[in-house]
């Protein structure tokens, strides 16, 4: 099997058979399902398993939950646990993804030998409608340290736009940490931070649904406290990064300036934006 695509399901009852729909309209079809319930309560997983059920395609899913509500994060990480794929890819449940998202980036990926490959995002919905947003293009190959280093610092934070070999997240112990906010940003910067080669998709092939009730953009104020926990985490991670002899052909001492950037933009920076928004 190819892919593994991990689906964390929280109160998307709405836009869930949407999600499916476009994971079975994929021009590849080597891949599993893993559904996650964490635990919303609004009938999202009996959506879920009807879909399934009605398509005929109960080989291709597999449902699985975490304990208790936690977060995208500790559902991705049962999902990556359970996950059989040589590639792991993500994506949320009130998303889609175009026909070709997982032929064009397995393609990619498989091509150059990648740890990692990944396409851009383009919005629907919100202030942001039809925007598509973009990483920095990289050549197709070794993830040299120029690359990396400017990378790391104009990268926009979406997991789910990344195919990600599962050897190299495994080998390396990447996980996402138990926040609810900026978790993305600590497993995708310390994926960054390992990767040692890398392919580009410059096409929007992820379709990112803004909703006023999703954990992105809602309202929460204490949103700001769990962005800083998540890339406090991030900082001590990178620390004991540089001491694994594992690494030491990255030189990753190297990227103590970016690091150093990365955790004021994504963490001091946008947790004031966060208390401003939120609390005043």
């Amino acid at each position: 099997m190819k892919v593994s695509i991990v689906t964390p399901i929280y109160r998307c009852a709405p836009y869930i058979k949407g999600c499916l729909q476009s994971l079975m309209a994929q021009t590849c079809q080597d891949f599993e399902v893993l559904l996650v319930d964490d635990h919303g309560g609004d009938g999202s997983m009996d959506l879920a398993h009807a879909f399934v059920e009605q398509e005929g395609v109960m080989e291709k899913f597999r449902f699985l939950e975490t304990p208790r509500n936690s977060g995208p994060g500790v559902a991705r990480n049962v999902g990556l646990e359970a996950a059989k794929g040589e590639y792991v890819a993500f994506i949320d449940s009130d998303d889609e993804w175009k026909p070709t998202f997982l032929e064009k980036l397995l393609h990619a990926a498989e091509t150059s030998q990648t740890d990692l490959a990944f396409c851009q995002l383009k919005y629907r919905g919100g202030a942001n409608d039809g925007r598509v947003f973009r990483n920095p293009v990289v050549e197709a190959g070794a993830f040299t340290f120029e690359a990396k280093r400017h990378f790391l610092l104009h990268f926009v934070t979406f997991s789910v736009c990344f195919l990600f070999r599962r050897q190299f997240l495994d080998e390396n112990e990447l996980r996402f940490p138990d926040e609810r906010n900026s978790e993305d940003t600590n497993f995708l910067t310390r994926c960054l931070l390992l990767a040692r080669r890398i392919a580009c998709v410059d096409e929007p092939l992820y379709v990112y649904c803004v909703r006023d009730e999703s954990l992105s953009t809602g309202r929460d104020k204490h949103r700001y406290k769990t962005r800083l926990s998540a890339l406090n985490k991030l900082k001590k991670a990178f620390d004991a990064m540089k001491q694994d002899g594992r690494y030491a052909d990255l030189h990753l001492e190297q990227f103590d300036g970016v690091m150093r950037i990365l955790w004021f933009k994504k963490g001091l920076a946008q947790s004031v934006k966060d208390y401003i928004k939120n609390n005043i």
